[in-house]
């Protein structure tokens, strides 16, 4: 009976999200990046205080960050009434999602690593890996320099190598650059969007 109505529930979910409706929809995104900041804030205070820059504040804020990143794309797509995209947030893969708007490569590859980061932080794989070496993503991390370059031997190892505001301080960069992307490529409600992506530069004290 619970599996039932969670089933049902999810349902209800995708068919509020596949189905426009006329109204207003709310901007949640805002919400989220408010939270960003304030998590940002203490995270800055903790790496501060730590001789190697490490901050657990990061298991907090870069979930929070990339629910808000989903958010600002439910929002975008509801108002895009006209929309030809075929896959939907909250109903598809964030990665599906992201192909769908012309990010640069390299931006692409960025976005995609944060996802299995976030993956990584919720849903966390206590038990070895076997023989050591580096998911794709935490690779793709150590490549840009936002992670320290030890090898993680284990799922716990990795949750400790992610506890670090350079890291989180990169990833509020990066989404921001997907959102001024996505804000983009619909020149008439622009100007709207850009505030989201606004929000998330004001985390970094650049706007």
């Amino acid at each position: 009976m619970i599996v039932r109505a969670r089933m049902s529930e999810r349902k209800q979910r995708e068919a509020r999200l596949r189905k426009l409706q006329q109204g207003s929809w709310g901007t949640a995104s805002a919400t989220y990046f408010q939270s960003v900041q304030d998590v940002f804030r203490e995270s800055e205070k903790a790496a501060a205080e730590s001789p190697t820059g490490s901050s657990r504040w990061v298991y907090v804020g870069l979930p929070v960050l990339m629910a808000g990143l989903d958010a600002f794309l439910i929002e975008h797509q509801r108002l895009l009434s006209n929309s030809t995209l075929k896959e939907l947030t909250g109903v598809d893969g964030v990665r599906e999602i992201l192909m769908q708007y012309q990010l640069p490569d390299e931006l692409r590859l960025d976005m995609e690593a944060l996802v299995e980061v976030r993956n990584q932080i919720i849903h966390p794989v206590p038990v070895p890996f076997g023989k050591p070496e580096w998911p794709h993503s935490l690779q793709r991390l150590r490549d840009r320099k936002v992670l320290d370059g030890h090898v993680p031997q284990s799922g716990t190892d990795v949750l400790a190598l992610l506890a670090s505001h350079r890291l989180f301080e990169w990833a509020v960069e990066r989404c921001a650059d997907a959102l001024d992307v996505v804000a983009a490529c619909d020149p008439e409600r622009a100007w709207m969007f850009r505030e989201s992506a606004r929000n998330l530069w004001r985390v970094l004290k650049k706007a």
